[in-house]
C-alpha cells in the first residue's frame, strides 16, 4: 500500500483557503480524501470528501460534506458510465461520465490524467460527473485533456470556456494550477 500526504493552498482567483489531503493506493483501487477550509465570496466553507476509484483510476465512489450549513452529497458509479445516487437511483444526465471532478480540489484531475495517459502532444475529450461546492449541485461537463509534457497537461472546461495549463508531480497529482491551487511545500 502507498500513502502520500499534504497541503494545498488556494490562490487568489479561487478564494482564500487551504486542503489537507491524503492518498491511499493499493492493488485494488485508489483513495483521495480531502479537508478543505476557504473563504469562498466572502463565505467561510469547510468541507470534506472521499473518492474512491478502482485500478485503472475510474471513480467508483465520491462523498462531498460540507459543514455549514451541513449538506451531503453521495454517488456511485459502475466505472463504465452510469451513476447513482445514495438511495441506488440512476442519474441519467451522468451517463457516459467516467470521472468526478469536484469543484473545491485539484485532486480529481489526477483520476483523468491517470486514466487517459495519451501520448506527448494528444488529448482526449471526456465528460466528469462535475459537483460545484458548497451548495453540491451535479452535472455533467464536458472537459478535454492534452498531454503537453511529462508533467505537463492543458485542461479545457469546454462549456465554461476555462483553460489552464496544470503541473503535476511523477504520479499525476497537481503541483500547481494557475490561479487556483498550488501544492504547499
Amino acid at each position: 500500500m502507498t500513502q502520500r500526504s499534504w497541503r494545498w493552498d488556494w490562490l487568489p482567483d479561487q478564494g482564500s483557503g487551504s486542503e489537507l489531503f491524503e492518498y491511499e493506493s493499493s492493488p485494488t483501487g485508489h483513495v483521495l480524501r480531502g479537508r478543505v477550509v476557504a473563504n469562498l465570496g466572502g463565505a467561510g466553507i469547510e468541507a470534506a470528501y472521499v473518492v474512491e476509484a478502482d485500478a485503472a483510476w475510474r471513480t467508483r465512489r465520491v462523498r462531498v460534506e460540507i459543514a455549514n450549513p451541513k449538506r451531503l452529497l453521495e454517488i456511485t458509479a459502475n466505472g463504465i458510465g452510469r451513476w447513482s445516487d445514495a438511495g441506488g437511483t440512476w442519474i441519467p444526465a451522468l451517463d457516459g461520465c467516467i470521472d468526478v471532478d469536484i469543484s473545491l480540489t485539484p485532486a480529481t484531475n489526477t483520476l483523468p490524467i491517470r486514466r487517459l495517459n495519451p501520448p506527448v502532444g494528444e488529448g482526449t475529450e471526456i465528460k466528469v460527473a462535475y459537483i460545484l461546492a458548497p451548495d453540491l449541485t451535479l452535472r455533467a461537463g464536458p472537459q478535454r485533456y492534452t498531454r503537453l509534457g511529462d508533467r505537463l497537461w492543458r485542461f479545457n472546461g469546454l462549456d465554461i470556456d476555462f483553460t489552464a495549463d496544470i503541473s503535476v508531480d511523477e504520479a499525476g497529482f497537481v503541483v500547481e494550477y494557475p490561479g487556483l491551487f498550488r501544492r504547499a511545500i
